[in-house]
């Protein structure tokens, strides 16, 4: 936070320089205008702006301001920290067995039939929708 508050004081020392033409810029373009033509080249290409890409390098770690301002994960994480946060939520659904003849039948609700003999009620673990599309892809 202190360099943020930093720069912002380097910016209000530099006065007008950064908002008028300069013969050194780009097309003789003022600096804020460069800076911020970049800022947008590096969003549309990378998805982050060129200060989160510089962290990136610096760190090893994927850097996003936008992920941290919108509560996503933390600003710095690392490739397995964010498959594990998009990961799907599992769940679980109960299952009903019943005694027959063979095998247990088993039934996602209980059996309306009072003669069927209750052998017990598990958790079977349901996979996320479209979890196996993203493993072979």
């Amino acid at each position: 936070m202190k360099y943020i508050v930093t720069l912002f004081f380097i910016a209000l020392l530099c006065g007008c320089w950064l908002t008028t033409p300069n013969t050194s810029m780009p097309f003789g373009a003022a600096p804020l205008t460069v800076w911020g033509a970049g800022e947008t080249v590096s969003y549309l290409a990378t998805g982050k702006i060129m200060e989160d890409n510089i962290a990136s390098v610096i760190t090893g770690k994927d850097c996003s301001v936008a992920r941290k301002l919108t509560g996503k994960g933390k600003y710095c994480m690392t490739r397995s920290e964010i498959e594990k946060q998009n990961r799907p939520p599992w769940h679980t659904r109960k299952v009903y067995c019943y005694r027959s003849l063979a095998a247990p039948n088993c039934y996602s609700r209980p059996s309306p039939y009072p003669y069927d003999s209750l052998i017990g009620i598990y958790d079977q673990p349901v996979y996320p929708e479209n979890m196996f599309d993203t493993l072979y892809d």
